[in-house]
């Protein structure tokens, strides 16, 4: 089969290497989509970060929608449109047993610890994956696992129906974060994020819109119920934090390597609640993900800037999103 292996930073390679054989209780399927995560153009710009060190080559991508070619356990027919499960634990540590995997000292996320979706076929455990419903189209299915992402950091915040939200930065996962918490009932949600391009996709899906970078704008508001900080850029806890109501939570969804600075007695005084996010658990968030995609809460129209062929998955895919700030999700499809 074919897959892009990733050997070093900005070191990516389309080639041909054996098709994965599924070992007993496991599934092979067939990927219909991966998308590109901020996450692997992190790894492809100055990885390894997440990978292990000595593991090169390895494929990326754990954004996947994959179909079943056979599955040993019966759980699936072939064909069956699936979103594979990509948080794996050791299974046997505290918090693999109160099913908090992602926090496995142990993790494997697929596609970052182990060969990932961006080949043509992966092997997969069926009994953790999410059967999409029929009618949803791979191109909406990929959405699943970064909707996934941002069900799980609304639900950090104690109680969103009723409440305010900040959402700071409206890339693809800034976006679907405020989607979700307005799904989940939140009275006012308002949008923070500098891009034009980005602001008019955020104020068509109904959001209000403000730039960061203009102190008029950032005086509008304040005292917010919670902040879903999801740029990930130098200063944002410190912005996060100053635009929350005292007692309010900040969820740290966006991410780099490196330290923040924020005025700790402001923060103790204040009791305000400093929580991150980082994984997602199959049953739970995704399942509750492909429930929002499948019945159209969720948008994803305006979130999906191209959908590309393995081949190109390093100049039309990884090399576009660093230089095209506009640009939202591509994915790659791997029969192209």
């Amino acid at each position: 089969m074919r897959a892009a292996l990733w050997y070093k930073a900005k070191d990516m390679r389309v080639e041909e290497i054996p098709t994965p054989v599924a070992p007993p209780g496991m599934a092979l399927v067939k990927i219909d989509r991966t998308g590109i995560c901020g996450t692997d153009l992190e790894e492809y710009l100055l990885g390894p970060v997440i990978i292990p060190a000595g593991m090169s080559p390895i494929i990326l991508g754990h954004e996947f929608v994959a179909t079943i070619v056979s599955d040993l356990t019966g759980t699936f027919a072939p064909g069956t449109m699936v979103i594979p499960d990509g948080v794996i634990g050791c299974g046997t540590c505290y918090q693999c047993q109160r099913h908090e995997e992602g926090r496995c000292p142990e993790l494997n996320v697929i596609g970052l610890q182990s060969n990932g979706g961006l080949a043509e076929f992966m092997v997969t455990d069926p009994k953790r994956c999410v059967p999409v419903p029929a009618g949803v189209s791979a191109d909406i299915a990929v959405f699943a696992e970064p909707t996934a992402v941002a069900v799980r950091a609304v639900n950090k915040i104690p109680n969103v129906p009723g409440t305010t939200v900040a959402v700071l930065g409206s890339g693809t996962v800034g976006i679907l974060c405020a989607q979700v918490a307005r799904a989940f009932g939140a009275l006012k949600v308002v949008v923070y994020e500098p891009n034009p391009v980005r602001q008019e996709v955020a104020r068509k899906l109904g959001f209000e819109v403000l730039n960061p970078l203009v102190e008029k704008e950032m005086s509008i508001h304040k005292d917010f119920d919670s902040v879903l900080e999801c740029s990930g850029v130098a200063g944002s806890t410190k912005t996060s934090l100053k635009i929350l109501r005292s007692g309010g939570t900040a969820v740290l969804v966006g991410f780099r390597p490196g330290d923040e600075r924020f005025d700790l007695l402001e923060f103790i005084l204040s009791e305000k609640h400093l929580v991150g996010t980082a994984a997602h658990m199959w049953d739970v968030d995704v399942s509750a993900a492909v429930g929002l995609l499948a019945n159209k809460i969720i948008e994803t129209g305006p979130l999906l800037t191209d959908v590309i062929s393995l081949a190109d998955v390093a100049t039309k895919g990884f090399d576009r999103l660093i230089s095209d700030k506009n640009a939202f999700k591509i994915a790659v499809n791997p029969a192209l």
